[in-house]
């Protein structure tokens, strides 16, 4: 009753527009007075499902993020990029989709990636007669890089609802995000040659430009080196990305003011409000499910279909790709993780492999419709409909899937470091 009450509640909110944290806290007051059981520890579970460090992280990379484009530090990342893949055919949709694992390697998100790299480079290709709608596609698609490659929001909250070690969900998703960024690279050179070179290749250029990019290259390299010699925790590499950060953009590159920052801190509050209030709810609800065992009935259930893990691992990501269809990427993961991860690890599939893949599924489903967030970012940013859009990114839908394929066959890839 209980799981049938939060999948109808879900359907519901998504019928009628409801934001999906205060569907989520309506279902649990629902739950709570069905079942007649004290309100005392709807709020207990709410403070504790945020009384957690590693979701210090969080606000700290949209911070990076927002500092990264505000503070000159992404622009000398798109110059670099532009100076080492400008040269080959379709230029520069190569330069947008390397600038996105730049940037994506820094902050974490697909949206914040899709919005920055965005902003600076679809008018520019606009000017080098690719289409909008193509132009936009590529930043869109592109931005998946972004949830993969670590630092990744995604991985963190998956961290989080399932207590499985963020480290290695990090380290996990390197192999991959390089992987997603070549697949991506080699699509959008298949479909923009007509388009000509985006500049002549000029060693003197790329040694300027390098120089230039030099501190913002030092960012991603402190958050992932830091994190794999065991330094510091994924949290504090937040903290120290943001640190430096705002050395680099005050001090170094001159470019960020203290009106400027005061602004972007308000913009932080604003989303990390949003994730918060959602992983309260969900908390909630998460306590409610494993105090009536619904995980391990799930668990009975779904090994009673199958104990062959590779088509366990079909289903659930046939599931999650129709998901991603109507939910938005946070509120699956915090919803979802902890109901699938008891199944998977039972049939001795490695949480951290799960992690990843869930990761990459639901933010395929961030650039499709109806609900893809990124896919609206990029209508606004691009300046395009919907439908054209969407037109522009079956290509790169088809290059996604066959590299979920890809890592549904050989989970090596994705285990590279373990």
């Amino acid at each position: 009753m209980i799981l049938w009450s939060i999948l109808v509640g879900l359907a519901l909110c998504i019928l009628i527009g409801m934001p999906i944290s205060f569907g989520l806290g309506a279902i649990s007051l629902f739950i709570f007075f069905y079942s007649d059981i004290p309100l005392s520890p709807l709020v207990d579970q709410a403070v504790n499902g945020l009384d957690s460090f590693p979701l210090l992280a969080i606000p700290l990379f949209i911070l990076v993020g927002e500092v990264m484009s505000a503070g000159g530090i992404a622009t000398r990342l798109v110059r670099l990029a532009s100076a080492m893949v400008g040269f080959v055919a379709g230029g520069l949709g190569q330069v947008a989709v390397m600038t996105s694992m730049f940037f994506g390697g820094i902050s974490g998100s697909a949206v914040a990636d899709a919005s920055a790299v965005g902003s600076m480079m679809i008018e520019p290709m606009k000017q080098h007669r690719y289409s909008g709608s193509m132009a936009t596609a590529i930043v869109v698609a592109a931005s998946v890089v972004g949830i993969i490659i670590p630092p990744s929001i995604p991985m963190i909250l998956f961290g989080v609802v399932t207590n499985t070690s963020i480290s290695e969900l990090f380290l996990a998703g390197i192999v991959p995000g390089i992987l997603i960024t070549v697949c991506l690279a080699a699509t959008t050179y298949q479909q923009s040659r007509q388009n000509g070179r985006g500049q002549p290749f000029d060693f003197g250029e790329l040694v300027s430009a390098l120089k230039e990019a030099l501190w913002a290259m030092l960012l991603p390299v402190i958050i992932v080196g830091g994190i794999l010699t065991g330094i510091f925790t994924p949290t504090e590499s937040a903290a120290i990305a943001l640190v430096y950060a705002l050395l680099v953009s005050c001090f170094i590159y001159r470019s960020l003011t203290l009106k400027t920052l005061f602004g972007l801190c308000i913009t932080t509050g604003r989303l990390t409000g949003v994730v918060m209030l959602l992983l309260a709810f969900a908390s909630v609800l998460a306590w409610l499910l494993t105090a009536n065992m619904i995980p391990q009935q799930l668990v009975v259930g779904l090994s009673s279909l199958t104990d062959n893990k590779f088509l366990l691992l079909l289903i659930l990501s046939a599931f999650l790709l129709v998901v991603g269809f109507f939910m938005d990427l946070t509120p699956a993961m915090v919803i979802l993780a902890p109901m699938m991860t008891p199944v998977v690890v039972k049939l001795g599939i490695d949480s951290v492999y799960f992690g990843v893949l869930m990761s990459f599924i639901l933010g395929i489903g961030l650039i499709t419709p109806p609900v893809g967030t990124v896919l609206y970012v990029g209508c606004g940013v691009g300046k395009v409909s919907m439908e054209r859009l969407v037109k522009s990114l079956l290509p790169f839908y088809f290059t996604l899937l066959a590299l979920l394929a890809l890592f549904l066959l050989f989970p090596g890839v994705v285990l590279w470091f373990r």
